[in-house]
């Protein structure tokens, strides 16, 4: 890791000066309360508010998660209506996340879903980590969120809230072992260090063979291992001050990015003579002040993150041939800045939310790609290229949001938000070229530029209740997404992309019947982008570049259901379609593709689950997921889509006083399928396998 940014004193200043301010308050005389934090247990009784139904909004907690075999923040694909995550296995480097039609590009463009993890928000969707680790809750919150959140959310946000310690120490075991010499290690350790501070520390450890057979090298070709730890620490030098000093680091030593070729007989089968690696460490400190006032509540957050990915190396052509590799180091180093007020509950009509927002993103990256040149009559045969491209990128954003919610009567509640945005972007970039032949190419000019734009988004909506049991909500927003430089170009028709914007409605019907134990909701949404950011190669070149859909529609509905009709038993459901299709746009070649649809987007997903819990300890768990046909290009060509399919995981297990053993299996009907497809090399990402295991936990 290099050297911490220049603007990290500063802020760091800002934030404990404000600390010291709440500390000299307090007088040698005042008495230091015992901090009263939730504890920790083994995620047991299936309880109905586990699930909690609210309109654009999915609550899932640990236990929850654990019965979708969601272990990672990829396996939250369809565990919210129309939330869905394209990746390759790489630790989210290249990773898509879309929600109601809205997805980031490859590479990039900006996160159209943000992730926030204790108040910390992440940048890049590359940067996410992957590992859900020490998880109390997980919040996906549907449409913009840009006038609630420092980090701008045109599509949504996933919100993660890890553990916290409680009064007494705490100590937890996981042990898990199953196909594929999958092995996973968890420890967590919590709890008091005195009256007035306490910690938490948890640790995984993951690792297991790789899904994909290399032929030719006689080896596994995906394995994968991770390590990674998160230590908090908490102190309440008096009743109304809080103070968090978080550190995250996480190392991954995996094999190749899981690809194969979309004409071979066996996806799960290759044949290359480069053994591939992936290999990256994520690193992040927070500190973060919560100061209790007359009026509210002041919360103060600093991150900084790094995220280095060194290398990826990737074969091109997955044969013995040397057709071509792709080795790619690319580091990103991040640096937040988020002051919030919150407004005291219940002491007013009106409750608000405002902040100050600053992010400052570094993006260094170094890819060497080289590849076989078909002959022809300027080229000859055997004829392989060379290209190193080399790029810097640097984003900052500075932001003030405000959203409050004012009763208009005992029926009906208006919700607005205002945000007003400052960006500015730079790039620069070279590019050597060479060949086999010592052939000169032409030289291609560097890259040095910057831009910067000013933005104002805002929503408002309306809440009315019809009965206890009853609500109705409609609300529109406008958001946008900032402009930026692709670096995989020096062509200045493509080497900045325009910001995007996101006009967006819903309406939707809430409904509880706690006495039935049974709720839902059904939300429609109309969506309208103008300038949708869209990646994709350039015609008879190796540039890689993000375009502006002139127009982009995505129409849908999101839908809910959770029963709870016998004493220990429940079921949920949730249901998303999304319409997402192009209304105004041609693609690279100049064809009009208006009316197709936008790929990475789903046409729909769906989840169901059911468990039951016996009085004895015994308990048990079927869930199903599924996800619509999907297309990889611009010209829905069905050779670079994935049909719809559909996945059953199933658990049973035993659970007493502070023990719990389960067995589980997942992809338990054998389904086939790609969850990326690449039209530019041709392969595919084959879906994870049908596999067992075998859990323990303890808690002592």
């Amino acid at each position: 890791m290099d050297t911490l940014p220049k603007h990290l004193p500063f802020s760091l200043l800002l934030t404990l000066s404000m600390a010291s301010s709440g500390l000299l308050a307090q007088t040698l005389s005042d008495r230091m309360d015992t901090v009263e934090l939730d504890t920790l247990e083994i995620q047991s009784e299936y309880q109905f508010n586990d699930l909690q139904v609210e309109l654009s909004q999915s609550e899932l907690n640990e236990n929850l998660l654990n019965i979708y075999g969601s272990s990672r923040l990829q396996d939250l694909s369809g565990l919210a209506p129309n939330l869905f995550t394209s990746h390759s296995d790489t630790r989210g480097f290249g990773d898509v996340l879309s929600m109601r039609g809205s997805a980031n590009s490859l590479f990039f463009s900006p996160p159209s879903v943000a992730l926030y993890i204790d108040d910390v928000p992440a940048g890049s969707v590359a940067s996410y980590p992957g590992e859900l680790l020490n998880i109390a809750s997980v919040a996906i919150l549907s449409g913009p969120q840009s006038t609630l959140y420092g980090r701008n959310a045109s599509a949504g946000i996933i919100d993660i809230h890890t553990r916290l310690p409680g009064e007494e120490a705490r100590r937890a075991l996981q042990l898990e072992y199953g196909s594929y010499d999958s092995k996973v290690a968890k420890v967590l350790i919590d709890g008091p260090m005195s009256d007035t501070a306490s910690y938490s520390a948890s640790f995984g450890l993951s690792s297991r063979e790789g899904y994909i057979d290399n032929t030719f090298l006689n080896r596994t070709e995906d394995d994968r291992e991770s390590l990674n730890g998160r230590v908090n620490f908490y102190v309440n030098p008096n009743e109304g001050l809080q103070l968090r000093f978080g550190v995250f680091a996480e190392t991954v030593d995996d094999g190749a990015t899981r690809l194969s070729s979309l004409f071979s007989p066996d996806p799960y089968e290759v044949s290359s003579n480069i053994a591939g690696v992936t290999e990256l460490d994520r690193f992040q400190l927070n500190f973060q002040l919560k100061k209790q006032l007359d009026q509210g509540q002041i919360i103060s957050t600093t991150s900084y993150q790094d995220w280095d990915l060194n290398p990826s190396l990737t074969d091109l052509d997955f044969s013995p041939l040397d057709f071509g590799f792709s080795r790619v180091v690319q580091q990103e180093e991040l640096l937040t800045q988020e002051i919030r007020f919150v407004s005291q509950p219940d002491q007013s009509s009106t409750q608000w939310t405002a902040g100050l927002f600053y992010f400052d993103s570094k993006v260094d990256g170094d890819a060497t790609r080289e590849f076989l040149v078909p002959p022809n009559e300027f080229v000859p045969p055997n004829f392989i290229q060379t290209e190193r491209t080399q790029f810097d990128i640097d984003q900052q954003n500075i932001a003030a949001y405000a959203n409050a919610n004012t009763t208009l009567s005992d029926k009906a509640v208006l919700n607005f938000g205002v945000r007003i945005d400052q960006n500015k972007s730079s790039i620069r970039r070279t590019k050597d070229s060479s060949n086999n032949f010592n052939f000169p190419g032409p030289p291609e000019p560097a890259v040095d530029e910057s831009q910067s734009q000013s933005q104002v988004a805002g929503t408002v909506g309306l809440t009315v209740a019809a009965s206890d049991t009853v609500n109705f909500i409609i609300r529109s927003s406008l958001a946008h997404k900032p402009e930026g430089y692709s670096g995989f170009t020096s062509n200045p028709q493509f080497i900045s992309f325009d910001s995007e914007k996101l006009l967006s409605h819903e309406i939707g019907i809430n409904f509880t019947a706690r006495d039935e134990l049974i709720s839902g909701s059904l939300v429609a949404f109309f969506n309208e982008s103008d300038d949708y950011q869209y990646e994709r190669t350039v015609p008879f070149s190796t540039d890689f570049v993000v375009v502006n859909a002139e127009e982009v529609s995505a129409n849908g509905f999101e839908g809910k259901l959770v029963l709870n009709p016998i004493d220990r038993l429940f079921f949920d459901f949730q249901a998303g379609y999304s319409n997402a299709k192009f209304d105004k746009h041609l693609d690279s070649m100049g064809v009009d593709v208006s009316g197709k649809r936008v790929p990475f987007i789903p046409k729909y997903t769906v989840r169901t689950g059911v468990r039951c819990e016996l009085e004895n300890g015994f308990f048990g768990s079927a869930s199903y997921t599924a996800f619509g046909k999907t297309y990889y290009d611009e010209l829905n060509q069905n050779n670079f889509a994935q049909s719809a399919f559909g996945t059953w995981d199933a658990q049973v297990g035993f659970r007493q006083d502070s023990f719990a053993i389960s067995v589980y299996g997942r992809n338990l009907s054998k389904e086939t399928f790609y969850q990326f497809i690449n039209p530019e090399i041709q392969a595919g990402s084959p879906g994870a396998p049908q596999r067992f295991g075998l859990r323990l936990d303890l808690i002592y």
